[in-house]
């Protein structure tokens, strides 16, 4: 006999997403700012450029893998 558990839901604000969304925009924005006007050569900042994203790339996947570690950590628990 097996039983479906739900794990218990989290509830967030609508101002706690709004801000994270406007603080995720604003560390991005201000990044690509002083890569464009950094004093160097295009090739440094197109490296700089390509590291800023691969490193917003993989700070997403890296939550997003925490979360479902969580996730399945308070479903084996319920």
């Amino acid at each position: 006999m097996s039983t479906s558990r739900t794990p218990a839901s989290v509830t967030v604000s609508s101002s706690w997403v709004m801000f994270t969304w406007i603080s995720f925009a604003v560390a991005l924005l201000s990044m690509a700012i002083a890569v464009i006007y950094m004093p160097m050569e295009s090739w440094l900042r197109a490296y700089l450029g390509l590291s800023g994203l691969f490193l917003v790339q993989s700070s997403i996947s890296l939550s997003r893998t925490l979360r479902d570690q969580a996730e399945a950590e308070a479903a084996r628990n319920a």
